[in-house]
């Protein structure tokens, strides 16, 4: 089974083509401001043309494809090894019901179902990185923020611009730079269903949910196939307050499955008078039932960016991955918590401050990238100003909870350090 880390380090690889997208959008529109800074109004008007119509965006929109390409490709080698990884984790119990083990290259049933679900993640990834649903938020006429796409921002920022540079070069650089602070601050974003997120987030989001569907589809067939009649549910440390004390980590029993498996008799250790409710007793020991504990939870396992995922087993012999102990040390260890400028934080509420900061860095590098692009000196050291103390306060926060620092969800491509 893929750890929580491992799947995030798959994700990082594919995220890290978007925030090149990213840069190259910036850069493109940086340089559409630079150009226009340097003309005359009339001048202004006819290289505003050429922008907006010559290929610019055309060359925009390739590189998109171009990222896209590569990680829908990704997407199906990702899943692949997810599910190769499942089934030797099954093979045990397979063995243990003295049943054959197919190995993931020959079950073609399971390759075809694999390639289902990646094929309906990365349909979801593309339409996710469609330029028409991608884009910045502006402020309208009427002071609120409105989602323009890629090509809208883009044609909006040179019609501003050329606006701009007629009431003179004093009144285009402070309308620029209000601009891109707009569109810095907002990122490149995702919009759907009426609500906007950041492209990076929503695409990390996608993938990792894909990678759970699978681990989670692949353990319910093994488990048909070999009898299973438990659940365990995967652990991780710092589990928010909603499944700490629920699921993380824990068993679960199948009831409904021990009273086929007895009424068939493929089941002989457990008996009917074993079973109270949803809870049944095996070897001296007390299981709820899966469903009835997760229908109980408003925010179900594995949905809504939860990271845990349940794997099937059999009650008694599937030995669980985390002891008692193990668990009841995490959860101490994540209430103790730790200080931090005057506050206490759970190591699960550090853990949502670190991806708060890590946003706020990633959002003011993508704005020293775009003021580069277009000559703004000012906004390059404002921008870094901010880079450099968030990123102490970043590394303040590590050494006082001891989380480990994800430089890869603070790293920008094409952003170099300059001198303030």
């Amino acid at each position: 089974m893929l750890s929580q880390e491992v799947q995030e380090r798959l994700a990082e690889r594919l995220v890290e083509r978007i925030e090149e997208s990213n840069t190259y959008i910036y850069k493109k529109i940086g340089e559409a401001i630079r150009t226009i800074g340097k003309l005359t109004p009339t001048q202004a008007y006819q290289i505003a043309q050429i922008l907006k119509y010559g290929g610019s965006y055309e060359e925009i929109a390739r590189q998109i494809a171009k990222a896209s390409g590569k990680n829908v490709k990704d997407i199906y080698k990702i899943f692949e090894e997810v599910a190769r990884q499942d089934k030797n984790f099954a093979r045990q119990f397979y063995e243990y019901r003295g049943m054959d083990f197919i190995p993931y290259n020959k079950d073609f049933a399971l390759r075809n179902q694999v390639l289902s679900i990646a094929s309906a993640t990365a349909n979801t990834y593309l339409n996710i990185s469609q330029t028409t649903g991608i884009g910045f938020l502006f402020k309208n006429i009427d002071g609120q923020m409105e989602f323009k796409n890629v090509q809208q921002s883009y044609n909006e920022i040179i019609d501003r611009a050329v606006i701009a540079i007629s009431q003179g070069k004093e009144t285009y650089q402070t309308e620029m730079r209000r601009i891109m602070k707009e569109i810095g601050d907002s990122g490149v974003l995702l919009y759907e269903s009426g609500r906007t997120r950041r492209l990076d987030t929503a695409t990390r989001m996608n993938i990792l949910d894909g990678i759970r569907e699978v681990s989670m589809e692949n353990s319910k067939r093994f488990g048909k196939e070999y009898g299973s009649n438990m659940v365990e549910v995967s652990h991780h440390k710092n589990a928010a307050p909603d499944h700490i004390d629920t699921v993380d980590g824990k068993q679960f029993a199948r009831i409904d499955v021990i009273r086929r498996q007895i009424a068939n008799g493929t089941e002989k250790e457990i008996k009917l008078t074993d079973i109270e409710g949803d809870q049944v007793k095996v070897k001296g020991k007390w299981y709820r039932d899966y469903d009835s504990v997760n229908e109980e939870l408003k925010r179900k396992v594995g949905t809504l960016n939860c990271h845990h995922f349940p794997f099937e087993g059999i009650l008694g012999v599937s030995k669980p991955e985390y002891t008692e102990e193990q668990l009841q040390a995490d959860k101490e260890e994540n209430e103790k918590g730790f200080e931090f400028e005057g506050k206490h934080y759970t190591m699960y509420e550090g853990t949502q401050l670190q991806r708060r900061i890590e946003t706020e860095i990633r959002k003011n590098k993508d704005m020293q990238i775009l003021a580069r692009a277009a000559g703004d000196d000012d906004l390059v050291k404002e921008s870094q100003a901010k880079i450099s103390q968030l990123t102490r306060k970043y590394n303040k926060l590590c050494m006082a909870s001891n989380l480990k620092p994800k430089k890869a969800r603070m790293s920008v491509s094409g952003y170099r350090r300059m001198k303030v």
